[in-house]
């Protein structure tokens, strides 16, 4: 039964939605958009024709691909196979639209097609992007739906100003890019507002990048540098592109290697890319990237990439944060009292900067601190961090007794723990 290979993608999700539902694993909080019959699907080989041409509407493919599978679910097949048309039509380089469609009107039709045979160097190869596409459409059905985030944050994120109008995080478990904008007020309580959860790619190796070529999109606290419009691009980043400080100063601290790791958008002929697919940058469809692009304030946005995203309440202070305030408060203010010996016993022996260590750049740092006595202190914009093995604050700042004519100046700093101290392991400019 050759013709049936292509229905692995309807029938896997009619199966997996029946046992999710049977064995209570999907979130309460998605039961509502799901909405998964609690009985086998009743396939047969023939769709009842619909009365009148259904009327759908979505923005975007992934709604309709959701829309598809509640049909499904329900034994709707004429109305699952009326919304796979429209898919294909609306989107018509959304590869896993077109596959669905090609295989509802199979498993729809009397005699189904035969599929031709193919040779053993193509087989693979066909067979693996079968395997990307339901990865896809897993990662499309099972993410956390955006109600569910309300009154939630990146536990990453432990404090932003409000003159930082954005925070993204990447969760690539879940193929998902999160875009907020910062509402914090006065009061300095956090507070995030989310404007776009949307489908993304990462590395064809995952996550973690060690080095030049592995393929793997790296973890950790990243800030936008620049805006690359599509025209000045090959056509494999699509729309545009946002580029990131990657490698930044642990990374490089760390020996790590690579550079041109981006949010971009997709090629002319792919609405999107597998989840696991890009060589280690974080891979948008072109209209929302697009939307991103048109963003006032996008520079300097923190971009949080992990493997997997933790959420906490909004409010709460994640527990990393509450053990490193003390120390960033009493480093700032020791650095207003310029007293270099308080001073210099936050600084790690493994301080790093441009491979000079901190040998090299003290008397510059400590010059420029007593240099600034009664001079304002600084002002700080934001605090994040992450986990990779060992933990990671990075606070950035603003030095208001510095300006020139076009924008703030950005001071930035990394502290790591070590003995239970909090450590600076880089100062410098942005």
């Amino acid at each position: 039964m050759r013709w049936a290979v292509p229905t692995l993608l309807v029938a896997s999700f009619g199966l997996t939605g029946w046992w999710l539902s049977n064995h209570n694993r999907l979130p309460a909080s998605l039961q509502d958009s799901f909405k998964v019959s609690p009985e086998p699907m009743r396939w047969k080989l023939e769709f009842e024709p619909s009365a009148t041409a259904a009327v759908i509407n979505a923005k975007d493919p992934e709604t309709l691909v959701r829309q598809i599978y509640q049909h499904l679910g329900e034994g709707e097949r004429a109305q699952a196979l009326d919304t796979a048309r429209a898919l294909t039509t609306r989107f018509p380089t959304f590869q896993l639209g077109q596959l669905l469609y090609a295989d509802l009107l199979n498993i729809s039709s009397l005699q189904p097609v035969e599929g031709f045979d193919l040779d053993a160097d193509t087989k693979p190869s066909a067979m693996r992007r079968l395997e990307e596409l339901v990865m896809e459409a897993k990662r499309r059905m099972t993410r956390t739906a955006p109600q569910a985030l309300e009154g939630q944050v990146p536990a990453a994120v432990a404090f932003l100003a409000a003159q930082q109008p954005y925070l993204a995080a990447v969760d690539a478990s879940r193929s998902r890019l999160y875009w907020f904008a910062n509402r914090t007020g006065a009061d300095g309580q956090l507070k995030l507002e989310l404007l776009k959860e949307t489908y993304i790619s990462v590395g064809i190796n995952g996550v973690g990048k060690v080095k030049e070529g592995d393929g793997k999109t790296p973890i950790g606290v990243y800030f936008i540098q620049k805006n690359l419009p599509g025209a000045t691009l090959p056509d494999l980043f699509g729309s545009g592109a946002l580029t990131l400080n990657f490698p930044n100063a642990v990374d490089a601290m760390r020996n790590k290697t690579g550079s041109g790791i981006w949010l971009h958008g997709t090629p002319s002929a792919q609405y999107s890319r597998a989840p696991e697919a890009t060589d280690g940058c974080v891979v948008l469809a072109n209209a929302e990237i697009e939307e991103l692009l048109r963003l006032p304030g996008w520079r300097m946005t923190p971009v949080v990439i992990a493997e997997k995203l933790d959420w906490i309440p909004s409010g709460q202070a994640p527990t990393t944060y509450t053990q490193f305030q003390p120390t960033l408060d009493q480093w700032l203010a020791d650095r207003q009292n310029g007293d270099a010996e308080k001073l210099k016993r936050y600084y790690s022996q493994r301080f790093e900067r441009d491979a000079l260590d901190l040998d090299h750049w003290w008397p510059k740092l400590v010059q420029g601190v007593q240099g600034a006595r009664k001079a304002k202190p600084l002002e700080v914009v934001s605090v994040l961090h992450w986990n990779d093995g060992e933990e990671t604050v990075v606070v950035t700042m603003t030095d208001p007794n510095m300006r020139d004519k076009r924008q703030a100046i950005y001071l930035r700093t990394y502290w790591q723990k070590e003995a239970d101290q909090w450590k600076l392991v880089f100062e410098g400019p942005t």
